[in-house]
């Protein structure tokens, strides 16, 4: 654990940057206390303790106490007669998907590789600026209306460069939700392109974040199979001096595999590590296709895994196997590739493919999903002494949820949770004690205009495609 000083507004003032694994999470402090009624609190500390009728006592940002009995003052916040899980953290998405729900598209891909190349490497060659501020802007905002807390994001935009983070940036930072962010590196066109995507990455790194308090940039290849071995091994090379992790899609679809052993002779995994790609710090997406003895491999050399159950569903690209990984040790997470904001619904995609993959209704235990979507996303981000659980120590991150008239008891309200809720449940999202999303009074920072002008700019999208 480091403290740093962190550049806000212009000026310097203490903060926390918690470091772990070579992550960053920054936080500002909130110069009052806030106490949280909660009925039920889920609080996902390493007991999985749940408790009735307490509160929560938030100091500058930081939960300092949690009690029995309930609290009344102008500093309450009511959720009495609801349901207390910590924030959501959503480990991997792609924001400047947003855009893309509804669009008149043409293309019906047959297999994954032809879903890249017919939408999505068409969509991102599309985008400008002011789609990458506004597509972050329109995702945070549902990401906070469906209980998100933290994100982990690919941006990927080639005619942006540069300043596409920039852009990015000013999107997210209008709400007040936690965010790293990247731009995802390919060399599919020109390896030149490639390395203009890293250094967008090391420009934001090295002067673009100090602009803002709960955002911190990473590095991110899109795959093994759209770059070139030299652009590997730069990547990490900026990744190790910037000690920031890289993000990979690996092995999500068979095009991963199969241009690995075509090129290098062997699997993806042996051969990123062949290139000393596990030098740096790795978050890896997917892992649909990886081998037990490559799954072995990760956790070798201790990569984090971004599940992403909802995602591999759409695209019919298969089912990862988790167990293995659990097995191994392997640190899980959830994300929702961009395609879905609705948490709770990615959580039960999880849900539902691991018990079809076993033919068993018994067979994956449901409150694990809430487990990856909380805490585990959260290690997966290196963010875990901060965010993904309710105990002294951590920010004041929570989401409360109004379940509806059955009783909530403690034995099972992790799988009424995930069996039962969504994100119109969702009451409010508080982040560092504040709140930043109330079900009535919406996001904090944004409004109708805002959103207004999201819609408009994915139409003149649809136009440009």
């Amino acid at each position: 654990m480091h403290n740093f000083l962190w550049r806000q507004s212009g000026s310097f003032f203490p903060s926390f940057v918690s470091y772990s694994k070579n992550r960053f999470l920054c936080v500002t402090s909130n110069p009052h206390d806030v106490i949280l009624n909660a009925g039920t609190l889920i609080t996902m500390n390493d007991e999985r303790e749940i408790r009735e009728e307490v509160h929560v006592v938030t100091k500058d940002g930081e939960i300092t106490e949690i009690n029995d009995g309930f609290e009344t003052g102008p500093e309450v916040i009511d959720a009495r007669e609801e349901v207390v899980i910590p924030g959501l953290v959503n480990c991997h998405t792609h924001m400047y998907a947003l855009p893309i729900r509804g669009a008149p598209l043409t293309a019906e891909p047959q297999s994954f590789y032809e879903a890249l190349v017919d939408i999505w490497w068409e969509v991102d060659e599309t985008f400008t600026l002011e789609d990458a501020r506004l597509s972050s802007l329109g995702a945070c905002t549902e990401m906070l209306q469906g209980g998100v807390t933290a994100f982990c994001d690919n941006y990927s935009g080639p005619n942006t460069l540069p300043g596409a983070l920039n852009a990015v940036a000013k999107g997210v930072a209008q709400t007040p939700i936690r965010g790293m962010i990247t731009f995802e590196t390919t060399a599919r066109n020109t390896e030149e392109e490639a390395l203009a995507g890293i250094e967008e990455n090391s420009r934001f790194i090295g002067e673009g974040e100090d602009d803002y308090d709960r955002l911190s940039g990473h590095y991110c290849l899109h795959t093994l199979f759209t770059n070139t071995e030299d652009v590997i091994e730069d990547c990490v090379d900026q990744a190790v001096t910037d000690n920031r992790p890289i993000q990979i899609h690996l092995e999500e679809g068979l095009v991963d595999v199969h241009r690995s052993i075509e090129n290098y002779g062997k699997r993806p995994v042996p051969a990123l590590e062949e290139m000393g790609f596990f030098d740096a710090d790795i978050i890896a997406a997917h892992c649909v296709h990886s081998t037990e003895n490559e799954i072995e491999i990760l956790a070798e050399h201790d990569v984090s895994v971004a599940h992403n159950p909802y995602s591999n569903t759409n695209n019919a690209v298969g089912i990862a196997n988790v167990e293995k990984m659990e097995e191994e040790g392997l640190t899980i997470g959830i994300g929702d590739d961009g395609w879905d904001p609705d948490m709770f619904e990615t959580m039960r995609s999880a849900v539902g493919i691991h018990k079809l993959k076993k033919n068993n209704p018994s067979g994956f235990d449901m409150a694990k999903a809430l487990e990856w979507s909380t805490i585990g996303s959260a290690s997966v981000m290196g963010m875990d002494d901060e965010i993904g659980s309710i105990e002294p120590g951590k920010r004041g991150d929570f989401v409360t949820l109004d379940l509806g008239p059955n009783p909530v008891l403690p034995g099972s309200a992790p799988y009424y949770v995930v069996s039962a809720a969504n994100a119109g449940d969702v009451t409010r999202t508080i982040v560092d004690g504040d709140i930043a999303y109330d079900q009535k009074k919406g996001v904090r920072g944004v409004d109708d205009t805002d959103m207004d002008a999201v819609g408009k700019a994915s139409a003149k999208l649809w136009d440009r495609l």
